[in-house]
């Protein structure tokens, strides 16, 4: 071991002794003294405790201790009131394992309770004179046009007097300030932040006007300025530095998530929707729209969010040995064009009864595509019975002009193809036959 620094050893520093816990410590623990802190016993105990000591008295003796305030001392006894005999003084410590409720609750301290308390300690001091001078500033610099001065007055305000009508008016303040500025990613964390707060705030409408404005923003700029590797930009204080195009999903969806019944609410399901469609992803398209036609029936998006149903739906069906789903929702979107919204179509008409033929052809498809499929086997029977289906059920399609021609070529086929491997499945039921 190193020798200790001359210094170290002028202060009475013994590397073999524990450390006192430093405050830091017990304020994360909840201890509000130190262990070198606790009282020690009195002189009037100690002399005592010497003296019988000295006499070779015991605790079980007829001297009995007092402390300095005349209460008796409990006698050190060399058994437990169970008469179990203690251990020796120096006897290795007994180490009782802690039970599993034990390890949760210190468990749960670390993760919840020691990370409150961090918080706590590096909070700012809550102060409503201070809070109401910084907003007072930043009203100044706002009015003077000095808006990113002003937002950091106004968030300052905002710590300083958390839970109060003026940390409400601070944070969207500081959310303006931004948006002026041209800080559109610190704007809209700002109006986030004031959301998830109050959630019934007063400035609802014009933070969703925001709201709905930068995630338009962030959206047209990412499709003619796109980001490197449709990530990470920099350079542009406008624009969110990674996932420009997400953030900005993300900020039509806070508009209708926390004003749901708003004017915006169905702007912005359609918005996202179309940044879906243009993106190439079908599937999370053709939710949005279903999804704005079943909450925003009366929107005056529906009949165009029914009509890109149709497309998006149609174009994430991959084939007739897939999922057939994405077709049966396109079926629903143009009947629901026809039936309710008859009188709003106008020429798209036309254009939803083209769609709604090529479903049904699509749907014919399928049928034929299963009968091929163990037509392919040799399994006759099978084929026939799906290629008659179709027939049946979709007699007007080139799939069941297909399904006619192919029952012609394969009439009088067997219905299974031969047993090449009799001699086996003899065996078998034979076996089968002996229990």
């Amino acid at each position: 071991m190193l020798e200790l620094p001359d210094r170290a050893k002028r202060s009475g520093y013994d590397p073999q002794q524990p450390v006192e816990e430093g405050w830091l410590f017990r304020s994360i623990m909840g201890r509000e003294e130190s262990p070198a802190t606790t009282s020690q016993p009195s002189t009037a105990v100690s002399a005592a405790a010497n003296q019988n000591q000295s006499t070779g008295q015991n605790a079980q003796g007829n001297v009995q201790q007092t402390t300095a305030s005349g209460s008796p001392v409990q006698p050190t006894s060399a058994t437990e009131p169970t008469g179990e005999p203690l251990p020796p003084a120096d006897a290795d410590t007994v180490i009782v394992p802690r039970s599993d409720e034990e390890k949760d609750e210190e468990e749960d301290f670390i993760l919840f309770e020691i990370p409150k308390r961090l918080g706590k300690l590096f909070q700012p001091k809550r102060d409503e004179s201070l809070a109401r001078a910084l907003y007072q500033e930043g009203a100044e610099l706002y009015r003077r046009g000095q808006y990113e001065e002003a937002a950091a007055k106004f968030k300052k305000a905002a710590k300083h007097w958390p839970n109060s009508p003026l940390e409400e008016d601070a944070l969207f303040m500081a959310g303006e300030s931004y948006f002026f500025a041209d800080r559109y990613p610190q704007a809209e964390n700002a109006y986030l932040e004031l959301l998830k707060k109050y959630e019934f705030t007063r400035y609802l409408d014009i933070v969703s006007k925001r709201e709905f404005a930068i995630g338009r923003y962030w959206e047209q700029v990412e499709l003619s300025r796109p980001s490197m590797l449709g990530l990470v930009q920099w350079g542009d204080k406008t624009r969110p530095t990674f996932d420009t195009w997400g953030r900005a999903i993300k900020a039509y969806q806070n508009v209708r998530l926390y004003d749901p019944t708003g004017p915006l609410a169905d702007d912005a399901v359609m918005a996202t929707a179309n940044a879906y469609f243009l993106k190439g992803r079908y599937e999370d398209a053709a939710y949005h729209y279903d999804l704005l036609r079943k909450d925003y029936s009366q929107s005056e998006h529906a009949v165009n969010a029914a009509l890109l149903a149709i497309k998006a739906h149609e174009l994430s069906y991959q084939g007739p040995l897939y999922d057939g789903t994405p077709l049966e929702k396109a079926e629903r979107a143009a009947d629901e064009l026809l039936t309710v919204y008859r009188d709003r179509l106008g020429s798209d008409r036309e254009e939803v009864l083209r769609a709604k033929n090529e479903i049904t052809e699509e749907k014919a498809m399928r049928y034929f595509a299963i009968g091929q499929y163990y037509d392919n086997r040799h399994y006759y029977g099978a084929a026939r019975y799906y290629y008659r289906a179709t027939l049946r059920e979709f007699p007007h399609t080139k799939a069941a002009v297909l399904a006619a021609e192919r029952i012609r070529q394969i009439d009088g086929l067997p219905d299974k193809p031969p047993n090449r491997f009799k001699f086996l499945t003899d065996l078998f039921e034979s076996n089968k036959e002996e229990p």
